[in-house]
């Protein structure tokens, strides 16, 4: 199944149907969405209806009304886009990513202990 990078938009109503944990309606996203919300019942069928596309959600239509659930998981999600990334990125090296993070100060003396560590154990 070919999975491809959602937006921020798509993002936040996936993160209301992971936690969910159950068939949502639009009408439960717009719930969960909070009165700050501002976008609209078909904003959020467009934004669904992409998902569906991009393989992310599944719907399953009953009278009037659309019930959707994911059809990967967070985690899986969060895979898919890291290996990607690092595909992308670094040619698939997980030490070019390291060595570059590394290099940024972005990842820190304790954060090798770390990484060390849970190579061994694995």
């Amino acid at each position: 199944m070919d999975i491809v990078k959602i937006s921020d938009a798509e993002y936040e109503i996936m993160r209301i149907i992971w936690n969910k944990n159950e068939e949502v309606t639009t009408a439960d996203i717009i719930e969960e969405l909070g009165e700050e919300n501002t976008w609209k019942h078909t904003t959020i069928l467009t934004l669904a209806k992409r998902l569906v596309d991009k393989n992310v959600l599944k719907v399953r239509k009953e009278g009037r009304f659309n019930y959707y659930s994911p059809a990967i998981s967070k985690d899986e999600y969060k895979s898919r886009q890291a290996d990607e990334f690092i595909e992308d990125m670094y040619g698939g090296s997980i030490k070019s990513l390291v060595a570059s993070l590394y290099g940024n100060k972005k990842i820190s003396e304790e954060d090798i202990k770390e990484l060390k560590d849970w190579i061994r154990r694995v």
